[in-house]
């Protein structure tokens, strides 16, 4: 499965590149056309894997095809760049999670942070400049740190199989946590990650929070998982970032910027779940992986949206530019409600029994991700009556493209969606985990 993911790979980055020597609209659309089908062939074959590297390989194809989809019409410049480092990502990442080679694993990570490195660059203006170089700064040097964790592992046990970090040193196993552990934004090396996503094409960005960094936190706990002097070092650091990610998104004026440091919570209660040593916690710390995926991913596209219509995602701005607009703002609602955990999202089955897992390792974590879930209600509930109450005209967005953006729209429609529907089919998605 993981030779036949590197090729499609590998072929459908190029195929979507040589697209870019074709005339302008042409191009847009085979890049598009050609990205989508890259990515169902990635979701076809995501199915047949199963198990975890199968959750991860359909959330990822399908979050990138629904930024696919809304980057035809959000995209301006160089569609064809953006279209194959999206790809990149959503076909790479359950390489992660498939292969038994560390070298190779390291390879295709490598590859997936060179295409994250680019994206946080495209529009190629101070604020991507600066984010993409925070991002080398830190991840750059985090990525050294892991190669020498698996270096180590192999003077030490002579063998580069995943497996083997078992039996490696406790510094080897540091070394390797540092190193993915920046990647997954685990707390305190979360900093680059609201730049990052920030600066981001908001397509692009859908895929980095919703999907890249979940998998990386996978990645982490595949490796070290069965450690429990590393579970103690990353469970406190986990409640902490829980914390520091969501009192944080009260702080932020852009709309952005606020749902990145969403996303550093999410990640902390997904890592919190997978180390707790309960299986009821590790099982729905996966399911949170989808569950926040989609919903994430579609108000990502969201922001987009609201900026190509508006030319702005401050959201004192933005204050009710989805009051006439039933549907999106429906859409809207049920995504920023589900982000909370509440019904009928998949986010409501995967916190409840998060709490439920932890409750029987320890009432104390328990008690603690059950607050820091309850602190992201005061921003999510101010995000949707900015959006969503009827403006006074001296608050009312002027919306300066006359696109309808129709696309895009369904995107967002589809991955909320998405999440609806596996509220009343969770145990459906528990049992393809095997």
């Amino acid at each position: 499965m993981g030779e036949q993911l590197i090729q499609y790979s590998f072929y459908g980055v190029l195929a979507v590149l040589f697209t870019g020597f074709a005339p302008r609209k042409l191009s847009r659309y085979l890049s598009t056309l050609l990205s989508i089908g890259t990515l169902l062939v990635v979701s076809i074959i995501s199915i047949e894997a199963k198990g975890i590297a199968g959750i991860v390989g359909l959330v990822s194809s399908t979050i990138g095809m629904a930024s696919i989809l809304s980057a035809h019409e959000l995209v301006e410049e160089n569609i064809s760049l953006h279209d194959a480092l999206i790809v990149s990502i959503a076909s790479l990442l359950p390489i992660l999670l498939l292969s038994d080679d560390l070298v190779r694993m390291f390879m295709a990570w490598e590859t997936i942070s060179i295409s994250i490195v680019l994206l946080t660059a495209f529009h190629r203006d101070e604020e991507s400049s600066e984010a993409a170089l925070k991002y080398l700064t830190l991840c750059g040097v985090a990525s050294l740190i892991a190669l020498l964790g698996i270096s180590l592992v192999y003077f030490e046990t002579g063998s580069l199989v995943a497996g083997k970090v078992a039996e490696a040193s406790l510094l080897a196993k540091i070394l390797i946590l540092i190193g993915f552990g920046a990647e997954a934004a685990l707390f305190p090396l979360h900093f680059w990650l609201p730049d990052a996503h920030m600066a981001a094409p908001a397509p692009g960005s859908a895929v980095l929070s919703g999907i890249a960094i979940e998998t990386a936190c996978l990645l982490v706990y595949r490796l070290l998982g069965r450690d429990p002097t590393i579970a103690g070092i990353v469970i406190p650091l986990a409640v902490v970032g829980a914390f520091v990610g969501n009192f944080s998104a009260y702080r932020q004026v852009d709309m952005k910027r606020l749902l990145a440091y969403s996303s550093i919570a999410n990640v902390s209660y997904i890592m919190l779940g997978l180390f707790s040593m309960n299986k009821l916690a590790q099982s729905f710390a996966v399911l949170h992986v989808v569950a926040h995926g989609f919903l994430k991913a579609g108000l990502f596209i969201l922001s987009g949206l609201l900026l190509a219509e508006s030319g702005t995602r401050k959201l004192e701005l933005l204050q009710g530019s989805l009051s006439s607009r039933p549907l999106l703002k429906t859409i809207f609602i049920l995504a920023a409600l589900g982000l909370t955990g509440a019904p009928p999202t998949l986010t409501f089955w995967s916190e409840l029994y998060l709490i439920v897992g932890l409750s029987q390792a320890s009432w104390i974590l328990a008690i603690l991700l059950a607050l820091a879930i309850i602190t992201s209600f005061g921003y999510y509930f101010a995000l949707i009556y900015n959006l969503s109450i009827k403006s006074t005209p001296q608050t009312q967005t002027s919306i300066t493209s006359k696109r309808k953006f129709p696309l895009s729209k369904l995107s967002i429609i589809l991955l909320v969606l998405s999440s609806v529907a596996l509220f009343f089919f969770y145990q459906n998605l528990s049992s393809f985990l095997g």
